[in-house]
């Protein structure tokens, strides 16, 4: 772990300086999603793909009527070429009755559903990029996704917090960076940051 309040690295990655200078008022944060991130499709390793199309039975006893239960019309034909997953090559899921095709009429991810349904995981068979938003991978750098921030409040950050985002996404930083991993990153906060942290912005309480 790098000792520097501008840049800390774990493992591979560097880890964005929003994930501890900026986070949620009390009450709010990821857990309250909307799922507006998921109404145009999504990304997911062509990997991912391959494995969702495995359990496509488990999980289309999951969907309803307003989903499509034909696999064939669950991912898009493309493939695209993209360093940020880890075969490198990723495929957009296809937009069924205005959202992706594994969004139900609650807002949930049938895939999630499934999975937790049958016993397993609940992120089992869930694409990584779906598992972390609002953050994201990008050049092995753990950052805000920024693509709804200030119109969700799920997916919005602010300079003046409660929860830092980091502690607000902790299960999805720890499918990431391992047990190991967020427990540097929680210490690097409390060493190195949070006793440098203005009052007016910080105001959580440990």
């Amino acid at each position: 772990m790098t000792i520097d309040s501008s840049e800390l690295r774990i493992k591979q990655y560097t880890i964005s300086p929003e994930l501890y200078r900026k986070g949620y008022p009390a009450g709010r944060g990821p857990c309250g999603c909307t799922s507006v991130c998921c109404q145009e499709g999504v990304y997911a390793d062509v990997k991912e793909r391959d494995r969702i199309l495995e359990h496509r039975e488990m999980i289309a006893k999951h969907m309803d009527e307003t989903q499509t239960k034909d696999e064939s019309l669950w991912f898009e034909l493309d493939e695209e070429e993209d360093a940020d997953f880890e075969s490198g090559r990723c495929v957009g899921t296809q937009v069924v009755n205005g959202k992706c095709a594994f969004l139900d009429k609650l807002g949930r991810c049938s895939i999630q559903v499934a999975a937790a349904g049958e016993g397993m995981h609940r992120w089992a068979l869930k694409p990584t990029f779906c598992i972390l938003f609002p953050l994201e991978v990008s050049n092995n750098v753990i950052q805000f996704d920024d693509l709804l921030d200030e119109e969700q409040a799920c997916c919005s950050i602010d300079a003046e917090f409660d929860v830092p985002m980091f502690r607000a996404c902790k299960d999805e930083l720890i499918h990431i960076l391992g047990e190991d991993g967020y427990g540097e990153l929680e210490t690097f906060y409390q060493e190195r940051i949070r006793s440098r942290t203005p009052v007016h912005q910080q105001k959580e309480v440990v």
